[in-house]
């Protein structure tokens, strides 16, 4: 075909294809088993600006470098939170499967099950915050300059 010559565009290629609405952001896909060690998350708190973020539990070891989402600061644990942290994990997971198991064998009211399992959950994260505010990961803390050292 010539330069010269114009090919006529169809009405129908020029019509832009009906694109399907995104999907909403999700919050974070739970997993499909509680005691799968991939979906646990730590709580942290930034030793530079004291903001909270959390990283997952299957990278959280000694030496492993996290980054805080609102600074950028740097966070290594030490061996000792490290050993704390899988302890607890390990520790109250261990305890929850088992009362599962006994509550499977044995039968028993479903409610009442319910109901302390989420106050032994709730128990556990208020302990990991509580882990999360004493825990001093290793580097330089960065000390509060000007105005706001008055108020620390």
């Amino acid at each position: 075909m010539p330069p010269d010559e114009v090919k006529p565009v169809s009405t129908e290629a020029a019509k832009p294809e009906a694109q399907p609405a995104p999907a909403p952001a999700a919050a974070a896909p739970q997993p499909l088993d509680e005691f799968d060690p991939m979906g646990w998350e730590i709580p942290l708190i930034c030793k530079d600006c004291g903001k909270n973020f959390k990283v997952p539990y299957r990278h959280f070891q000694a030496g492993v470098v996290f980054h805080c989402p609102h600074c950028h600061g740097s966070f290594v644990p030490k061996v000792t939170m490290h050993r704390t942290v899988h302890e607890v994990f390990e520790n109250f997971y261990a305890k929850r499967r088992r009362d599962r198991e006994e509550f499977a064998r044995t039968g028993g009211d479903e409610a009442a099950f319910r109901r302390k399992q989420q106050r032994d959950l709730e128990e556990f994260h208020k302990l990991l915050d509580e882990l999360a505010r004493a825990m001093r990961p290793a580097g330089k803390m960065v000390k509060p300059r000007g105005i706001a050292a008055m108020f620390t």
